[in-house]
């Protein structure tokens, strides 16, 4: 159980640095428009980045997209048991009034 305290624990301090990072286009001319990055309410020109810092946004945007696609993963496991959990409680009343 402790390691599944972990992987929730890590999983609230990755979901709470990834809400504090926010990519958005700042309202400019079309053809001057500057992608920012917004972090803790401090906008970034997007353009002038350095590669590891254009890595680190990579690696969120995945970790971020990986995570999301795990709690939907999760919510499906959790239906299919459920299901199941019913089921089964199903089967074992309909035996027990069969004798």
């Amino acid at each position: 159980m402790a390691k599944s305290k972990k992987s929730v624990e890590n999983a609230e301090i990755v979901a709470e640095v990834a809400s504090d990072v926010d990519a958005e286009v700042s309202p400019q001319d079309e053809a001057t428009k500057t992608p920012k990055i917004v972090i803790d309410g401090v906008e970034y020109d997007a353009s002038k980045l350095s590669d590891p810092a254009k890595g680190a946004i990579a690696s969120l945007q995945f970790a971020e997209a990986r995570l999301m696609a795990l709690q939907n993963e999760l919510a499906i496991c959790q239906t299919a048991r459920f299901a199941c959990m019913k089921g089964l409680k199903a089967e074992l009343e309909g035996q027990l009034n069969d004798v």
